[in-house]
């Protein structure tokens, strides 16, 4: 049955983690009809310093704006 996998950088708190959760399952039960117990979410949090976007890491200050590049020279 459905086996959701997010990664994302750590949650603020985990109330924001728990409602992914919720949303995510209630989303995937709507659309595909799949019953609650056969919907597995799972959330992996990576700490900016591990992720990297346009070959910035996250932990970079300018990261915003620098991992939107398109290429080197920018």
């Amino acid at each position: 049955m459905p086996f959701v996998h997010i990664t994302t950088w750590p949650a603020k708190d985990e109330k924001e983690i728990i409602g992914l959760q919720e949303d995510i399952t209630f989303a995937v039960h709507k659309n595909t009809g799949a019953p609650l117990d056969k919907i597995s979410v799972v959330i992996t949090e990576i700490p900016p310093s591990r992720w990297a976007d346009a070959g910035v890491p996250g932990h970079d200050k300018n990261f915003p704006e620098k991992s939107r590049r398109k290429n080197y020279e920018e």
